[in-house]
């Protein structure tokens, strides 16, 4: 087998359409979740694997880039008992004995106690159950205090009935993640179709770059790789205002009651070719420009996942739009007659 050589234009040419060759995730998430929850539903499943089923829990989210820290706490156990979820709340019995001797004060049977435990452990000690034992302290008994150690008593059934609700929280969870990824399939696709027709035009004017780093940036971990995402998109507008409007003007008359707007910066002018393409403020790309831009320019001071992943999408959108309803050939000369060309 040869290899071809491949020339900078080719290289350009990959851009977001490259991407469309990386495995999709979604699919990958989706049969995990499908099997799980089938299982679940199906009760095909020992309260042994929970553990298990958890951790591919876990695995769908993260092919699907979510971000959920609740299958993680109930694996590793939640630190603080503040956060323990009230279907973790289960019986326990309860004895308090002396701290010094440890002769038994009082039993308490049945008394309602937060599960704070990692899955792990009880799973592995569900069959013998386990005894927490908590520091001293002064309680009143009988009208005096005593320096006492409480002791929590956990036995199987009391265990087995907080994973089966915790199996239940599982089936719940993940069956709410695969009608969203299902959805995101669908969106996936139509993304796709974005990216392809966005790149092919993008790559004929030679501008490809920034959507390809913004794309990049946007799977990185850190508010610097966000915000670079999002400035990419501004820095697309920026280029294709100069693609696209090739006028040497210095105003242009919009005719929307303010007379001469100077032509000094990219967002005008796609105004400008937008409008001698004839589109008005109804059509998609006109509507979407202004917040597609202002977006992009705020992450300058401030940019989360969430706030780059919808510039990108809605920038994606904008292109796809300016693309379907004109023919993205640059403008060269203004036929209005009311905008004055420069000298």
């Amino acid at each position: 087998m040869t290899k071809g050589v491949q020339g900078p234009r080719d290289s350009k040419a990959r851009t977001i359409a490259s991407l469309e060759s990386e495995p999709s995730a979604t699919i990958e998430a989706e049969s995990t979740l499908q099997s799980l929850v089938s299982s679940l539903s199906n009760r095909n499943f020992s309260l042994e694997e929970l553990p298990h089923l958890m951790r591919r829990y876990m695995l769908s989210l993260r092919l699907l880039g979510i971000d959920d820290e609740w299958a993680s706490k109930e694996l590793k156990g939640y630190s603080d008992t503040k956060e323990v979820p009230e279907y973790r709340r289960q019986y326990r019995d309860i004895k308090y004995v002396k701290a010094n001797s440890g002769e038994l004060i009082k039993e308490m049977p049945l008394e309602l106690c937060k599960f704070d435990e990692s899955l792990d452990f009880m799973v592995n000690h569900r069959e013998k159950g386990w005894v927490s034992v908590f520091d001293s302290s002064n309680k009143r008994f009988e009208g005096r205090l005593v320096a006492t150690i409480r002791h929590e008593v956990t036995k199987q059934w009391y265990i087995d009935v907080v994973l089966e609700r915790i199996a239940g929280e599982l089936f719940d969870r993940a069956t709410k993640t695969l009608v969203a990824a299902r959805f995101g399939a669908a969106i996936d696709t139509i993304f796709r179709d974005y990216q392809r027709d966005v790149g092919s035009a993008l790559s004929n004017l030679g501008i490809e770059d920034h959507l390809e780093t913004a794309y990049r940036n946007l799977k990185g971990g850190d508010e610097s790789k966000w915000r670079a995402a999002a400035l990419a998109c501004r820095n697309v507008l920026h280029d294709l205002s100069t693609k696209l409007w090739c006028v040497e003007c210095g105003d242009y008359n919009f005719d929307d009651g303010q007379g001469l707007v100077k032509l000094n910066n990219p967002r005008i002018k796609l105004r400008a070719y937008m409008r001698e393409k004839r589109l008005n403020k109804k059509d998609t790309p006109v509507a979407l420009l202004e917040p597609v831009y202002a977006d992009a320019s705020a992450a300058k001071t401030k940019c989360s996942y969430e706030d780059a992943r919808s510039v990108l999408i809605v920038t994606y959108l904008f292109l796809a739009e300016l693309i379907r309803q004109t023919d993205m050939e640059p403008v060269t000369e203004i036929k209005k007659v009311s905008s004055k060309s420069k000298r």
